[in-house]
């Protein structure tokens, strides 16, 4: 009877947890669309939305453990090959940047 009811509040924390990132993702999306941003700050702004979404998502895959939970694992490790992928091209257009500044 324990174990089923620890079960059962372990799935509503779990679905709970879920709906808090999908909040904080809009949030996020919100601020990066909010005021007149350049191009560059658009860009930046969401670089900043994929990194916060991967590091919401590495907790959540990270605090649950068991079967059912190994496909947030999975979608971490997207989310961070992606991320890093993002970091790496904002680096080189940077590098670029700098190379025709003269």
């Amino acid at each position: 009877m324990e174990s089923n009811s620890l079960e059962i509040s372990k799935q509503k924390n779990s679905n709970l947890s879920i709906l808090l990132i999908i909040v904080n993702i809009i949030l996020l999306l919100v601020f990066a669309k909010i005021g007149t941003l350049s191009e560059d700050q658009e860009i930046i702004s969401y670089i900043l939305l994929v990194i916060g979404g991967t590091i919401l998502l590495g907790g959540y895959a990270f605090s649950y453990h068991g079967k059912g939970y190994r496909i947030a694992k999975w979608l971490f490790g997207i989310a961070l090959i992606i991320s890093i992928a993002l970091f790496v091209l904002l680096w080189y257009v940077a590098g670029l940047a700098k190379a025709f500044q003269h």
